[in-house]
């Protein structure tokens, strides 16, 4: 019996472990904890346009027309509280135990696939509440076919950016979800062997 306990040690010993590298982790973790604070003022920072448009041409808008647009800032704002919450395990992050790299960055990427898929969404549903309010614009008020060709340009931009955008969410929900199996794999790997 003892013969089978060495053998299986021995086995044991011989098994391939996967070298989990703290120095990559945490450099990753970092620049994530970079990434995060920096998209967290960003998204912020976005609200100023709009709420200067907003204050700008206030008297020219109608009652209509201003409702839909501070609605789309109130939901834009709730949105955004949101992501900041999802964006919390790296921004927060604190570098005095290596243990925690691997869970927190796993934490991360998870929420980073959650803010694509959220923008992705986001981006689609962006484009229906524009022809939701044009259409509201178009049943309740004098918005003719002349003020819609005054404004086709700043349309097809709109859709543009909305459609690189959702390609884009895409993309990078597809590459987060990728880069957690990839790093739960390597855990669940050291954790087998270990």
């Amino acid at each position: 019996m003892s013969d089978t306990s060495a053998d299986l040690s021995a086995l044991w010993q011989q098994q391939p472990t996967n070298h989990i590298d703290m120095q990559d982790l945490t450099r990753r973790l970092k620049r994530q904890q970079r990434v995060q604070r920096l998209y967290l003022v960003l998204d912020m920072l976005g609200f100023v346009p709009a709420i200067w448009v907003l204050i700008a041409t206030w008297d020219e808008l109608s009652s209509l027309l201003a409702g839909c647009v501070i609605t789309l800032v109130a939901v834009t704002f709730v949105f955004y509280l949101y992501i900041a919450w999802l964006r919390r395990h790296a921004a927060l992050a604190t570098f005095g135990d290596t243990s925690h790299y691997v869970d927190t960055l796993k934490k991360q990427l998870l929420n980073n696939h959650k803010i694509a898929r959220l923008t992705f969404h986001s981006c689609w549903m962006s484009g229906v509440a524009l022809v939701a309010i044009l259409g509201m614009m178009a049943m309740f008020e004098d918005y003719t076919l002349d003020n819609l060709r005054r404004s086709v340009w700043v349309l097809v931009l709109i859709v543009a950016g909305l459609v690189g955008t959702g390609v884009w969410a895409h993309k990078r929900a597809k590459r987060f979800h990728r880069e957690y199996l990839h790093l739960a794999d390597l855990g669940n790997k050291g954790n087998t062997a270990g």
